[in-house]
Parts: structure tokens; sequence; C-alpha cells
């Protein structure tokens, strides 16, 4: 087969496997019902761009699923066990709209024969994935941290735990890991896949995973977590408990005690619009990185 019929294939197949993996991630808990159509599309898109694509895809699911439900009862006690029920439509389409874009335009590129246009791409379609899983890791495993998180923009204030811009050092370590666990899985798929027929790896067949793809993807990741943090602090409003002395995105904090606004954004974003926001800021960055520095990227 060419490429244009491999691609074809692989819409197919993608489409097929999207609907019964969707169906069984709603069984998991790892989606909501009403995340299905927004799934089916990622990843049918995704895996248009080749097995390997798909693969990471999947482990960065199960990475995120993995994360968000350790600590269960401490994060029900917080009330900041959001997730544990699945990711809603919202979430699903902002977390896959990036790197799922990235994937098809890769794997586009790379049928009609524009090889280098296809890594770069590819590399962009990592690098958000890296940025998400950053995030991810950084809010569910930094929320269990015993000491008070505080908000990037006001590092002296206390803040209530789940409060968008809030950061702590486990928080921090966390997303670091986050990052590094998709920029190692990328190299050891494209090891793994090395010698695989073409229509396998498909646009994979570009990547040559040199020590300089495997560290910007993972620097690009953290740094789209500390990007998420600064524009959920800048773009949510912020209440203050003078009861408990906390700074709180709620109205009527924690302990019941109504909070006063110290903090409104001229600009107000959702957690879903800055997921979405950041991780497109992290793929353009990653595209005119590589165009700046191909010749370091093997």
């Amino acid at each position: 087969m060419n490429n244009i019929e491999v691609l074809a294939a692989y819409l197919v197949i993608g489409l097929s496997a999207s609907v019964a993996l969707s169906v069984i991630a709603v069984k998991a808990k790892v989606i909501r019902r009403g995340a299905v159509p927004q799934s089916v599309l990622v990843g049918t898109l995704v895996t248009l761009s080749g097995l390997p694509s798909v693969l990471l895809f999947i482990l960065f699911l199960l990475y995120a699923t993995i994360v968000t439900r350790l600590g269960k009862e401490p994060k029900i006690k917080l009330g900041v066990a959001y997730d544990l029920e699945g990711r809603g439509a919202r979430q699903v389409a902002a977390v896959g709209f990036t790197p799922s874009v990235m994937a098809m335009v890769s794997a586009a590129t790379y049928a009609v024969g524009l090889a280098a246009v296809a890594k770069i791409f590819l590399i962009s379609y990592v690098a958000s994935l890296a940025a998400t899983s950053a995030d991810t890791w950084a809010s569910e495993i930094g929320v269990l941290s015993r000491s008070n998180p505080f908000l990037v923009t006001m590092p002296k204030a206390k803040v209530t735990p789940g409060t968008s811009g809030a950061v702590t050092l486990l928080g921090e370590l966390s997303s670091l890991a986050g990052s590094a666990a998709i920029a190692l899985t990328y190299l050891a798929l494209a090891a793994a896949f090395n010698h695989s027929p073409n229509w396998v790896k498909f646009n994979w067949t570009t990547v040559n995973p040199t020590i300089q793809v495997v560290l910007l993807v993972f620097a690009l990741g953290y740094l789209g977590e500390v990007l998420d943090s600064l524009l959920g602090a800048l773009t949510q409003p912020k209440y203050y408990c003078d009861r408990c002395g906390m700074v709180t995105e709620q109205e009527v904090h924690t302990c019941g005690g109504r909070a006063r606004l110290i903090y409104e954004p001229r600009i107000k974003l959702s957690n879903e619009d800055v997921n979405l926001l950041t991780s497109l800021i992290v793929a353009i960055t990653t595209v005119l990185v590589t165009l700046a520095f191909s010749h370091l990227l093997g």
C-alpha cells in the first residue's frame, strides 16, 4: 500500500477502535458517558499517526488514570476528587484537541511526502502530551502534599489545595516526573518500532530521537505546566477567607465562611480553557524551536 492508502486504512481502523475503546473507558470510569463523541474524535485522529502514536497516547492515559486515583480518600476529604468518576466532555476536548491535531497533521504531511514537516509535528504531538502529563501529575499528586500550597502569583499567601495556580514542591517534582514519563516513553517506543514495517510505524519512520529531542520534549512539557499554573492564577477570580486566612477560588470557603473577592481578572478562563491554551502554546513553541534548531535535532 502507498502512504495515502495506509492513511485511509488507519482512518477506518481508528474510528472503529476508538468507539470500542471509548465504551471501555466509560465502564472503567476514565471518561464520562457524555465525553464519548470527543473521545472517539481524538482517538481517530491520533490513530492516523500510526501504532506508536496510539500506544503513546494510551500510556499517557494510563499514567494519568493512575495518578488521578492516588490518594482517593484524602482527595475526597479535601473536596478535590473531581475526576474519580471520569473526565467530562470539555476536559477530554481540552486535553485531546492539540495532540490529536498535531498527530493528524504529522500523518497527513508524511502521506504526501513531506517527511521533514511530519517529523516536526510528530515532536509537537509528543511535547503537547508531555505538557498535559506534567500538569496532571502536578495537580493530582501535588494536592496530597502535607505542606500548604502557595499561589504562583502570591508566594506568601496560604492557598486552599486545588486552587488554580497553587503550587507545592511535591507538585513541581511530580510535574517533572510526568513530563519525563512521556519523553522516555517516546524514546522507548521509537527504539521498539525501529525495525518495524513502514506501514506500522508510518510517520514514525522520520523519528530519530536524539538526546536533544528527548530533552526538548521534557523541558517544554514541564514549562507547559508552569505556564498552566501562571495562567490559572491570572485568569480565575481569587477570594480570601478571613476565618481561615487562606486564598480560595470559592465565594464560600470549605470551612463554610463567606470569602471576600481580592482579585478579579480582566479575562476569565475555565480550567479547560487554560489547559487547551497551554497545550496549544507548547505545540506551537515546539514547532518553532524544531524549525530554528533543526540541525541539532537529527
